[in-house]
């Protein structure tokens, strides 16, 4: 068997397991072993202290996978607002605040002071995010990463184990592979499946050599927030093998609302699975996912070798997080 062939055999495509080694209480997966020195070593790549952005823009109307809930952002305070209620009785002094007495009454405020804020309703799988370990499950009893199951550790609050808030920052080497510019493509086609052959090719192509602790992040082409130039394409079940047990890679992500590809008639790159790379990466290996990358213009600088920072927020029981990575050169 080639070294690429092992990839794709079936048989093996779910026995790898990083279960147990760092612990039966593990809750962050393989950035257990991001270190000091690959810290370091990737703030060394910066030379000219260029930082670009990685994240998407949220709105209302904003494409999100099919699977999630819309994005909402709705005007909880505006002074217009509030002083419309003042004298109404409608409400106590603690929200009608320039009632008399109130935190905004005249009494108490000599500068019209007023104050905008909002309430936003979103799932937070939208836009530039990263997948907790806890995201997908399997199993009759619905477990995920390290054996944890929905039967033991599922509150009325979300996940107990492998939630947002295990997930540490991030400061490691990132590693754009365009595959689309390898490719010659402005995107790649609908439908495309990302291959380990792909990967291997593009990186020898960029001049860069793939390392252990590296952040993968995949260029498919796709135009945010048009999300219709290459729907459904992806990565592949063997090239993510190929990333992480060749590679060494700790962290991938795509420009995709979701970092399966798909074939036109809806099936993956594994018969009869549904999402075998969020398998695989997420309950498998304890490797996190990011999805909606932008990566355009570190393709246009043919920047391919970054320091990559994500730092995502801490919220107790969340299954993803909204992210704004960035790459610094």
């Amino acid at each position: 068997m080639s070294t690429m062939d092992k990839y794709y055999d079936k048989n093996h495509y779910f026995t790898s397991s990083n279960w147990g080694k760092w612990g039966d209480d593990d809750e962050k997966g393989v950035l257990n072993d991001l270190t000091p020195d690959q810290v370091l070593k990737a703030i060394s790549l910066v030379k000219k202290g260029k930082i670009y952005d990685l994240e998407t823009e949220r709105f209302h109307g904003m494409p999100i996978w099919d699977g999630h809930c819309g994005f909402e952002i709705l005007s909880y305070a505006n002074p217009m607002g509030r002083r419309n209620m003042k004298g109404s009785g409608k409400y106590d002094k603690a929200y009608s605040w320039n009632d008399d007495g109130g935190m905004l009454g005249k009494d108490k405020d000599a500068y019209h002071m007023g104050c905008n804020s909002e309430l936003m309703i979103a799932p937070l799988h939208s836009g530039t995010h990263i997948d907790a370990l806890c995201h997908w499950t399997t199993g009759k009893d619905d477990h995920f990463y390290n054996g944890y199951s929905c039967a033991n550790y599922m509150s009325n609050f979300g996940p107990l184990k492998c939630d947002v808030a295990q997930i540490p920052p991030m400061v490691m080497r990132g590693v754009l592979l365009d595959i689309a510019g390898y490719k010659g493509l402005p995107h790649l086609k609908p439908n495309y499946i990302i291959t380990p052959e792909d990967c291997k090719a593009c990186a020898e192509w960029e001049g860069i050599t793939l390392q252990k602790g590296d952040a993968i992040l995949l260029r498919t082409g796709e135009k945010w927030p048009d999300s219709s130039n290459c729907p459904n394409a992806g990565l592949g079940l063997p090239a993510a093998r190929y990333l992480v047990e060749e590679c060494g890679a700790y962290i991938i992500g795509d420009d995709m609302s979701c970092l399966d590809g798909f074939h036109a008639d809806g099936s993956s790159s594994v018969p009869m699975h549904p999402q075998p790379v969020h398998h695989y990466l997420l309950i498998q290996m304890g490797i996190h996912i990011m999805e909606y990358l932008q990566l355009d213009k570190l393709a246009a600088d043919k920047e391919y070798e970054v320091c990559f920072i994500c730092t995502p927020a801490k919220v107790r029981s969340a299954t993803a997080m909204f992210i704004r990575p960035i790459a610094i050169v």
